[in-house]
């Protein structure tokens, strides 16, 4: 096994390289004088200088993707910090409202899943099936839209913008936590539907059953426990960007996360932020694949790590 993460640890260093100097070309491509566009067409051509130095512009191309290799991100232009400053104020905004969201999610998926697949045929399947498709096919600025309206606008019971820290924090995470659930339960729902489905036709669910075992001991210790596998590979895939937030429903609720960050630094350009932000996803996301197929191989003995 341990040859195996070496392997894979290997692979994960020119995977990241690669798409680091994908989003260094981009910017180089896109944006040709960040500093001009930071100061202004009026701007002189000394304060344009002071500028550069100050984004690390006036570095050679080479030396600019060190830096960037080695996690020496200039100074954001915009909000005048530091990249690391500014993921340690705003990362915990974000998670403040994706792992509840997220936690939430994945134990009413399961629940669903797990009840309707008993059901299978019956008015309670065919009843979540619809709202699961349904759900499904309304995009989630829709919803986001309609919650505000409904909870903020109509019942006046949620604010629909904004964010305080402390005990406050609740009230304004509230709605988008709900909106969150709301926009994605019905593809988890489905897809843990189809994967429970496959488990109860298996042999091992009909010996449980002959030997006389209650539904509900087959569906929660044995089923269960045999559906991990798409489980853990939807959470940990998950995880690195439960950190990076989402862009469209904090850009919409006003909320100063990752998500509302990473919007308004592509918006002004501010490289540092931007290739930061990227390559820690990067680096999150690859570390997440490992995981996840390590955990294989403890969630299910047949999986062997070569």
């Amino acid at each position: 096994m341990w040859s195996y993460i070496t392997r894979r640890i290997l692979l994960t260093i020119p995977t990241v390289l690669g798409i680091v100097l994908l989003t260094f070309i981009l910017f180089s491509l896109v944006s040709k004088d960040p500093a001009r566009a930071y100061a202004g067409k009026q701007a002189n051509e000394t304060t344009l200088r002071a500028i550069r130095h100050k984004m690390g512009l006036d570095k050679p191309r080479r030396v600019q993707f060190l830096d960037l290799l080695f996690f020496r991100f200039p100074q954001s232009m915009r909000y005048e910090e530091s990249v690391w400053q500014l993921i340690k104020n705003k990362a915990p905004v974000s998670l403040a409202i994706q792992i509840p969201a997220f936690l939430i999610l994945l134990g009413l998926e399961l629940a669903i899943a797990l009840y309707v697949a008993n059901h299978r045929g019956r008015f309670a399947d065919l009843f979540v099936t619809t709202l699961s498709i349904i759900g499904m096919s309304i995009p989630a600025l829709s919803i986001y839209l309609a919650a505000q309206w409904f909870f903020g606008a109509t019942l006046r019971i949620l604010p629909v913008a904004g964010w305080e820290g402390g005990f406050y924090a609740l009230q304004f995470a509230a709605l988008p936590i709900l909106c969150v659930v709301f926009s994605q339960i019905g593809w988890g729902a489905r897809f843990y539907r189809t994967v429970v489905l496959d488990e109860l036709g298996a042999d091992y669910v009909r010996t449980a059953r002959a030997k006389g075992l209650p539904q509900a001991e087959v569906m929660l210790t044995h089923v269960l426990r045999n559906v991990m596998i798409p489980v853990v590979t939807n959470t940990i895939a998950a995880l690195p960007f439960l950190l990076l937030g989402a862009l469209v429903l904090e850009h919409l609720f006003q909320i100063p996360g990752m998500g509302e960050l990473l919007v308004q630094s592509i918006f002004n350009e501010d490289r540092s932020v931007v290739m930061g932000l990227v390559y820690l996803t990067s680096i999150a996301y690859c570390v997440a694949l490992l995981v996840n197929d390590i955990l294989y191989a403890v969630v299910d003995p047949r999986v062997s790590l070569r």
